[in-house]
């Protein structure tokens, strides 16, 4: 068994979609703040959505928007002994 939830049968918009009776494309469109959807029908993807547990795989986010949203930091000389201890 692995730690990635995704092998274990995380739920997947496809599953999200038909919970809640509508397109794949429906509920990407709830899940990514595009208001142009019915009230009620955002609702009904939201509620599909809590109750399969569904949340955006990060990596395929990225694949699509070019974006990590993630920060480097580069600290130079870490891990070396200073000077006068040696």
């Amino acid at each position: 068994m692995t730690d990635d939830p995704r092998s274990a049968g995380a739920p997947t918009l496809e599953d999200v979609a038909r919970a809640a009776g509508v397109s794949r494309a429906t509920v990407s469109r709830v899940v990514n703040g595009v208001r142009n959807v019915d009230p009620v029908i955002q609702e009904a993807v939201r509620r599909a959505v809590s109750v399969t547990g569904y949340t955006p795989n990060r990596a395929a986010r990225s694949l699509v928007t070019r974006r990590a949203d993630a920060i480097a930091l580069v600290v130079s000389g870490a891990g070396v002994e200073p000077e006068a201890s040696r």
